[in-house]
């Protein structure tokens, strides 16, 4: 017998597309860089590995990587101690920590709607309900839609910048709001800060400034091109950090020690790697609007951050079908209704593969849909 929670969430629909993958498939799906690790994140590893690593660590993470994080965040706040830091397996693992720590039965959490595919189902699963708020016409998260939103039951609200699915990034204006709201609300924020360092246009306002009511997600998935090591991160006030390390410890004891030892080896790489990886990333950005504001129907803002484009469409098919026919055609794209309701009639494209791939699968998307 499987559990109601359980029986009430659905699969990801990126996931499924991507488990249509055939050998030659075209892959805008999966957020994932195709860049290669820094040479010294691939040796630190080779050392950890022949170190003895591969005992548990600690539940928090090993202090030397936490420290490293606290000083990186602390540019934002210079309160941010190491015992604000918990290392994590995944910022998906962290927000899903987060959220059986922070919410309960008969609470309501508002999510963006699109929004990263976890966001609904993890409140959901600790029994909270998700409240959707939509963006504005440009992809901005909607500041009235989150007022609307907020009742007596709402314990906090979700919020995304660089954006997944959309690409938009939070101006000063919507940081400050949502501040002034878990103020006047009593809210807890939750910041997915993942792609804090793929920002085109604008600045990334961090909610670590704002930590007595926030917790910040963010991952090395990105920054490091390590996605397959599953290791993030997260930071937290002193009132809760402790009760979200409680809950990590029965999810999993601990984070992958020799993924950690290798991080903390070659931390100062990372921002060496990003500037290199960075002009590549505007440079197919580019690209990636101006080829799908070629097909006719198709309309694509500028993405200002992430590495995703998020064009809308205006052929009658709905957004799951079209993501499995072009899948057969032989390039995988997510479907906007993984992200939520309102991305029906919207389409996921990844820009982190190669220029090649890009071009090659924008063409199949165009054919197709040009004939469709």
């Amino acid at each position: 017998m499987v559990s109601k929670k359980v029986q009430s969430i659905k699969p990801s629909g990126v996931r499924a597309i991507f488990d249509m993958a055939q050998e030659d498939s075209i892959n805008l799906g999966l957020g994932e860089l195709d860049f290669r690790p820094p040479r010294e994140v691939t040796e630190a590893c080779k050392k950890a590995l022949d170190s003895d690593s591969y005992r548990y660590g600690p539940t928090m993470g090993i202090p030397a990587l936490r420290e490293k994080i606290a000083n990186k965040i602390s540019r934002f706040n210079k309160d941010i101690k190491t015992s604000n830091v918990m290392i994590t397996s995944s910022g998906t693992q962290a927000a899903m920590a987060t959220f059986q720590t922070l919410f309960q039965e008969g609470d309501e959490v508002l999510v963006p709607d699109p929004g990263f595919v976890v966001y609904a189902p993890e409140c959901t699963l600790c029994g909270a309900d998700p409240v959707p708020y939509t963006m504005d016409d440009e992809l901005n998260i909607d500041l009235e839609k989150i007022k609307e939103g907020i009742t007596k039951k709402t314990k906090g609200i979700v919020v995304n910048s660089p954006a997944n699915p959309c690409g938009s990034v939070l101006t000063e204006e919507a940081f400050k709001t949502i501040c002034d709201l878990a103020e006047d609300y009593n809210l807890w924020i939750i910041s997915d800060e993942v792609y804090e360092n793929f920002i085109y246009e604008g600045k990334h306002y961090s909610f670590n400034e704002y930590l007595d009511r926030s917790v910040v997600l963010n991952s090395f998935s990105k920054s490091f091109a390590v996605a397959g090591w599953r290791v993030g991160y997260l930071s937290a006030p002193d009132s809760i950090i402790s009760e979200i390390s409680k809950m990590q410890y029965h999810i999993l004891a601990c984070p992958p020690s020799p993924f950690q030892y290798a991080l903390n080896d070659a931390f100062d790489c990372q921002e060496d790697f990003i500037n290199e990886i960075f002009p590549i990333l505007k440079k197919r950005r580019d690209l990636t609007t101006d080829l799908l504001n070629e097909i006719h129907g198709f309309s694509c803002i500028k993405p200002r951050g992430a590495f995703y484009a998020f064009p809308s469409y205006d052929i009658d098919i709905p957004s799951a079908d079209l993501a499995v026919k072009l899948a057969h055609q032989g390039v995988l794209c997510s479907p906007g209704t993984a992200f939520g309701d309102a991305g029906e009639k919207h389409l996921r494209i990844s820009y982190a593969a190669s220029e090649d791939n890009i071009e090659k699968g924008i063409e199949i998307i165009k054919n197709f849909v040009e004939n469709f």
